[in-house]
């Protein structure tokens, strides 16, 4: 739940705010600082306040940065880390291209899927299945089956795909298809484990899935 909240609302909203603001603050102050040390008169002279001052900030900042990148590994904590933000490097290498000899063979069906069948996703190999979990309800939504498996060039390292993600499979090849252009797993939530396999209560509320049943069409 966590990470599913902060994909859709933290990274793409909240962030951003965030840095203009800080952006926003930053620019304010200086310009101020600036304002309240002008003293007006001849501009062609070398000892005006702000001159000093806008040199003194910019040694500030050159400094700084020089002390970060001089620092011993291991001692500047977050700012090692590839990615500040996100759990894929914002320069990393694409999903390795599918395959031509993915699609040969004669078509199977998901029920054909078994440990060690590639994923593909239309950009290119997405991850390994290493196990089928049976079907279950996940976010109120009833699934016929999960695909447990480990993400690719720098997909989830754990995925639980649903089984209506599947277009096509290859039994000869040991491949499979999913509706899913690139890696765009946290996007649908499937870095996270479904109902059915975590401990702890639902994650939709008793009343809504009452309300769902309430609203559902009788069969005629």
């Amino acid at each position: 739940m966590g990470s599913r909240f902060r994909h859709r609302l933290i990274d793409p909203f909240v962030i951003p705010i965030v840095v203009i603001a800080i952006t926003w603050f930053g620019l304010m102050t200086i310009g101020k600082t600036f304002l309240a040390a002008f003293e007006g008169g001849e501009v062609d002279r070398i000892d005006r306040p702000e001159l000093w001052i806008g040199v003194g900030i910019v040694v500030g900042i050159i400094a700084l940065m020089g002390f970060l990148a001089t620092r011993p590994r291991g001692t500047t904590g977050p700012l090692e880390k590839p990615v500040a933000i996100g759990s894929r490097p914002f320069f990393e290498e694409p999903l390795p291209p599918v395959d031509s000899r993915a699609r040969t063979g004669t078509p199977g069906t998901a029920a054909d899927i078994t440990d060690g069948y590639t994923l593909y996703a239309q950009s290119g190999a997405l991850a390994v299945v290493h196990g089928v979990l049976p079907g279950g309800s996940d976010y109120g939504k009833r699934f016929a089956g999960f695909l447990y498996a480990e993400g690719l060039a720098g997909a989830s390292k754990e995925l639980w795909i649903p089984i209506e993600a599947v277009t096509a499979v290859y039994p000869e090849s040991r491949s499979a298809f999913l509706a899913i252009k690139g890696d765009e797993t946290e996007h649908f939530g499937w870095n996270i484990p479904p109902e059915t396999v975590r401990r702890g209560p639902s994650r939709i509320p008793a009343h809504t899935v009452e309300e769902q049943g309430q609203t559902a069409p009788k069969p005629r």
